[in-house]
């Protein structure tokens, strides 16, 4: 990869916690709107939560998650969607004309985290030692990509694999897909630094911006390529990688040849001279751009990196994250993102509170005299 050139705006501390907030915003979870604003009950502001005999919540995580975000919600099929972007302006993207995606897939899309690591995080849980500002960037990563198929509706699966013994880890990818496309329309994996840039716009809706079609059993994004560094990122045809930190794979026709070839590369079976990626960068990334991309062109969509590789501060290529951000450096960053997200859907309701005086919390004082 090609490193940034320049740095991100600051963000606010990590310093909230998030079941404590989660709790505060219970009593706003009851609306159900449009998503431009919360309808929230105009005649109190005082939270309940209703707990069994035993002490539990009756409301869990993934019901509260959806709808904290339910407000925020984009339809597949809306004509344009806008956002204020680091720079605070505010930019909107409009859709081609008859989007093929009209409704939401929910559990026909399967949203896939596969690791060979344990989370760190969950030893730390089990030791009654978690502390959301000690989270490390994968169970940052993985939090996310889970979350955001709550929102959603989506499947979600954690895949822990095994590692091979004769290549490098990131090999896994191939079978992994291949043991669960069968069950789904379409699986979108990202790795752990990688992860959605608004929680609350669904894949349906950048698949009809992206015009992903029936054909198109892998969808990528290429990779910064640099003129006065043309060595980097590049196949033996000076042809610019695409990424398999995002990837969306329809099961059609060809999604499983292509997998088979794949997974199979590095043994030499079809593809002569593919064993040289069984361990140098980029593994089986290298090995899909010198090899897989030219013999299945027809089925492979290759996006701009702009659209779903990098992040912000990142010039070559303009990999600026528009819609999936990949921290190949300051991993951190992915829980700052989250942080925003988050704090973006819990501050809404609260922000409408104050602009429409719900709860008559607002009292105007037309004198600044003492009260007799």
């Amino acid at each position: 990869m090609l490193p940034t050139t320049g740095p991100r705006g600051p963000l606010f501390g990590l310093a909230v916690s998030a079941g404590f907030v989660l709790l505060f915003v219970f009593g706003f979870l009851a609306w159900q709107s449009p998503p431009q604003l919360p309808q929230l009950p105009k005649s109190t502001t005082h939270v309940e939560m209703t707990v069994t005999n035993e002490g539990t919540a009756k409301l869990g995580i993934h019901e509260i998650i959806r709808q904290l975000y339910q407000p925020l919600k984009i339809a597949p099929d809306e004509s344009s969607f806008s956002f204020i972007g680091e720079d605070l302006n505010l930019t909107s993207l409009t859709l081609p004309r008859d989007p093929r995606y009209t409704k939401q897939m929910g559990k026909d899309v399967l949203i896939l985290d596969l690791e060979t690591r344990p989370l760190e995080s969950t030893e730390a849980f089990n030791h009654g030692l978690f502390d959301w500002r000690k989270l490390n960037h994968v169970s940052g990563g993985v939090f996310s990509h889970y979350i955001y198929s709550l929102i959603h509706g989506y499947d979600y699966k954690f895949v822990h694999a095994h590692e091979f013994e004769d290549r490098h880890a990131t090999w896994i990818k191939p079978s992994a897909l291949a043991q669960h496309i069968k069950n789904y329309k379409f699986i979108v994996f990202l790795d752990a630094d990688a992860t959605f840039r608004f929680q609350h716009l669904p894949l349906e809706w950048m698949f009809n911006y992206w015009q992903i079609k029936p054909e198109h059993s892998f969808t990528m994004a290429l990779d910064p390529w640099d003129p006065e560094a043309p060595q980097y990122n590049s196949d033996r045809f000076n042809r610019t990688y695409t990424n398999t930190g995002f990837m969306v794979v329809q099961n059609n026709a060809h999604t499983m040849q292509i997998l088979k070839d794949w997974h199979e590369c590095p043994d030499d079976t079809r593809y002569k001279g593919c064993s040289e990626w069984k361990m140098p960068k980029f593994h089986e990334q290298s090995a899909f751009g010198e090899y897989i991309r030219y013999d299945y062109a027809d089925y492979v969509k290759e996006l701009q990196c702009a659209e779903a590789n990098g992040f912000p501060g990142v010039e070559v290529s303009n990999c600026q994250g528009k819609y999936v951000r990949h921290y190949w450096f300051e991993k951190q960053k992915i829980k700052e993102d989250l942080q925003q997200n988050m704090m973006n859907a819990i501050t809404l309701p609260i922000q409408r509170i104050f602009a429409e005086n719900i709860g008559g919390i607002i009292t105007e004082q037309k004198e600044n005299v003492l009260p007799n």
